[in-house]
């Protein structure tokens, strides 16, 4: 692996409680399970709003808000990009609090649940360029985070999202798989 240049964004876990379906024989039923996603930090914002306070003055609210995206790339001789469709907030100081975790790296290391990857992708997605400006590009690293899924057949499978029912069992989605040669670089999360 070789060096590259260090993401600037902070990877930050969130968890929502959520109801899953799962089928027990011939029955399906609903349970209680915890929904797990590692972001990168993009952009925080505060609000303010004025309100009527039941008063002769006026009450200020603020609110706190959060703007999360699931991967980072880089074009060689650009700044980092991120694809803004893809971006998701999260609102509110407690909510905030009570449902982040924000992530460390570390060097890497072999079998730890939670990675960033540095990996060379052919796709751009966020960035509109002229045809002559594509022909100039090389691959882009792409950068994410996620839950090591396992290292087999010169492939590493890393899940952006994962659900964990109550009992204790996982389920994993948004899945990468990337063949080993193309990996820059990983960091252990924690």
């Amino acid at each position: 692996m070789s060096e590259v240049l260090k993401n600037p964004f902070t990877p930050v876990e969130t968890w929502e409680d959520t109801k899953v379906t799962i089928e027990e024989g011939d029955e399906k039923k609903k349970v209680d399970a915890k929904y797990y996603r590692i972001r990168y930090l993009v952009g925080e914002s505060e609000d303010r709003q004025f309100i009527d306070s039941g008063s002769d003055e006026v009450a200020k609210m603020s609110e706190k808000t959060i703007f999360l995206s699931p991967a980072i790339h880089r074009l060689t001789g650009d700044p980092f990009h991120y694809d803004r469709s893809r971006v998701e907030s999260l609102s509110g100081e407690e909510e905030i609090k009570e449902r982040t975790k924000y992530l460390d790296r570390r060097p890497a290391c072999e079998d730890h649940k939670t990675i960033e990857v540095i990996f060379e992708s052919p796709g751009v997605e966020c960035c509109a360029m002229s045809m002559e400006e594509a022909d100039k590009k090389e691959v882009p690293l792409q950068y994410i985070a996620g839950y090591t899924l396992g290292k087999t057949k010169g492939l590493l499978k890393v899940a952006l999202s994962r659900t964990i029912l109550d009992n204790g069992k996982e389920y994993y989605d948004n899945i990468h798989i990337i063949p080993e040669s193309a990996v820059k670089q990983w960091a252990c999360l924690e």
